[in-house]
Order: C-alpha cells, then sequence, then structure tokens
C-alpha cells in the first residue's frame, strides 16, 4: 500500500508538471498568433501604402519622405517576421516540453494501475491460500 501511496504522489507531481507545460504551451501558442497577426497587419499596410503613393505625382521631398517610411515599414516587416519565427521555435520546444510531461504522466498512470493489480492479485492469493486452509482443515 506504501508503494501505492508513493505512485500516487509521482503521479500527482507529473500531471501538475503536464499541466504547467500545458498551460506554458498554450500561452507561447496565443503569443504566436498575436506576432502572426501583428505581421499581417504591417504587411497589409505596407501593401496598401505602396499601392496608394504609386499613382500619385509628389515632390522629391515627398518621394524621399515616402521611400523612407516604406523602407521603415519593410523593417518593420523583416523583424516582426523574426519575432515570428522566434514564438515559432519556442512554440514548438514547448510542444516537446508538454509531450514529454505527457508521456511521463501516462508512464506512471499504467505503473500505478500495474500495482495496483498486482496487489489485488498477491491480495487474491493470500485470500485463496486462507481458503484452502480452512477447506483442509475441515476434511481432516
Amino acid at each position: 500500500m506504501a508503494r501505492r501511496n508513493r505512485m500516487q504522489v509521482l503521479h500527482k507531481l507529473a500531471e501538475h508538471s503536464e499541466a504547467e507545460a500545458s498551460r506554458r504551451l498554450a500561452e507561447r501558442l496565443r503569443l504566436l498568433d498575436a506576432d502572426e497577426k501583428r505581421l499581417e497587419q504591417i504587411r497589409s499596410y505596407l501593401a496598401d501604402y505602396s499601392g496608394s503613393k504609386q499613382n500619385s505625382a509628389m515632390t522629391i521631398g515627398a518621394l524621399r519622405s515616402n521611400r523612407g517610411f516604406m523602407e521603415r515599414l519593410r523593417n518593420a516587416v523583416d523583424e516582426q517576421r523574426g519575432t515570428v519565427e522566434t514564438q515559432r521555435h519556442q512554440a514548438e520546444q514547448h510542444a516537446a516540453q508538454w509531450r514529454a510531461a505527457r508521456a511521463r504522466s501516462l508512464a506512471l498512470e499504467r505503473l500505478a494501475e500495474r500495482i495496483d493489480q498486482r496487489e489485488q492479485q498477491r491480495r487474491d492469493h493470500l485470500e485463496q491460500l486462507r481458503l484452502d486452509e480452512v477447506a483442509n482443515q475441515g476434511k481432516t
């Protein structure tokens, strides 16, 4: 019984680790989603801005300003793309950690079930021995 109690404690700890890994993964996926949306917003803004400014007549100063702004938007897209890739990589790491925690939790659960089965078999065997002893006493 003490072994079963130890296994229960270990299994609870493993479940807690799994839940924590799941929470971290969910948070990382939320951040990834937000960063992907931000990237799409910047790309959309760049496309809208570049399309609206191409057909209009501009002074040299306005043209330089426009090119500078477009360059900053392109840089923002590149930077956000890097942020998205970093978030994606971290999300993959968190997913791997969650899978490992889940596997540990399931393994401990199966081990606890085997321990329970063995303990039940041991009790059944002891009960059978007692019944056999009682039956043998009645014959003599």
